[in-house]
C-alpha cells in the first residue's frame, strides 16, 4: 500500500480501475477531495452514492488518525493552537468556531464546539462564547476557527468580535488568551503574535 499512488489507492476504495484519474487531476489533491460531500461528488464527477460514501469514509478516517494523532495538553503559543485545530477543522468546507478552555497554568481543560456555519460566515454572539468557559471552569481561553477560503488573514468581523469577547472577558476575570484562524494549507493567523488590525498579517 505505501508504494501505492494517490490514484490506485482510491480506485481500490472505489473498485473501478482508472476511475480516480478525473477527479484528482480536476481537484489537484486529496486535502481538496475532502471538502466534499458524497452528495457533491456524485453530482460533480458521476460517481454513485455508494462510491462516492465509500471514498468520504476513507479520507475521514484518515482525518481522524490525524486528530489521534495530536496529544496537546498544555497551550503554550499560537503555533499550539494551530496544531490542535488543522486536523479537527482545517479542512472543512465549512467554518466552526471551537473554545478551548485553559487552566491557569494553560494546560487544557477541554474544548467546546461554539458555532458551526456555511461557507462565509458564523453567526455567533459573545455570551455564547462565554457561557461555554464558564461551564468548562476555564482560567482564560483560546478562539480557533477555520477559513474555507484558505486565507488565514482576520476578516473586519473576526477583528470586532475579537475585541468585543475580549472586553467582556477581561470583565469576567476570565481572559481571552488569543484567537487562531487556521486554513487547510497549515498556515494559520493568530491575534495576538499578528496583532490584527484591519491589515493583518499570517503565519
Amino acid at each position: 500500500m505505501e508504494q501505492s499512488t494517490n490514484e490506485n489507492l482510491i480506485d481500490f476504495v472505489l473498485g473501478r480501475p482508472g476511475a480516480a484519474a478525473h477527479v484528482l487531476e480536476s481537484l489537484g489533491s486529496l486535502n481538496a477531495l475532502a471538502r466534499f460531500t458524497p452528495t457533491a461528488l456524485t453530482e460533480r464527477f458521476g460517481l454513485t452514492l455508494d462510491e462516492a460514501t465509500r471514498v468520504a469514509a476513507a479520507l475521514e478516517l484518515g482525518r481522524r488518525r490525524l486528530v489521534d494523532a495530536v496529544h496537546i495538553t498544555a497551550i503554550s503559543s499560537s503555533h499550539d493552537v494551530a496544531i490542535w485545530a488543522h486536523p479537527r477543522i482545517g479542512l472543512l468546507a465549512h467554518e466552526e468556531l471551537h473554545l478551548l478552555a485553559l487552566s491557569g497554568q494553560g494546560g487544557l481543560r477541554g474544548a467546546r464546539l461554539i458555532a458551526r456555519g456555511g461557507l462565509h460566515a458564523l453567526a455567533v454572539r459573545p455570551s455564547d462564547i462565554l457561557r461555554a468557559g464558564l461551564e468548562l471552569a476555564a482560567s482564560g481561553f483560546v478562539l480557533v476557527h477555520n477559513h474555507p477560503s484558505g486565507n488565514p488573514d482576520p476578516s473586519p468581523e473576526d477583528i470586532a468580535l475579537t475585541r468585543r469577547v475580549q472586553e467582556s472577558a477581561d470583565l469576567l476575570g476570565m481572559p481571552l488568551v488569543d484567537h487562531v484562524i487556521v486554513v487547510a494549507s497549515g498556515r494559520f493567523s493568530s491575534f495576538v503574535a499578528n496583532q490584527w488590525s484591519s491589515q493583518s498579517g499570517s503565519q
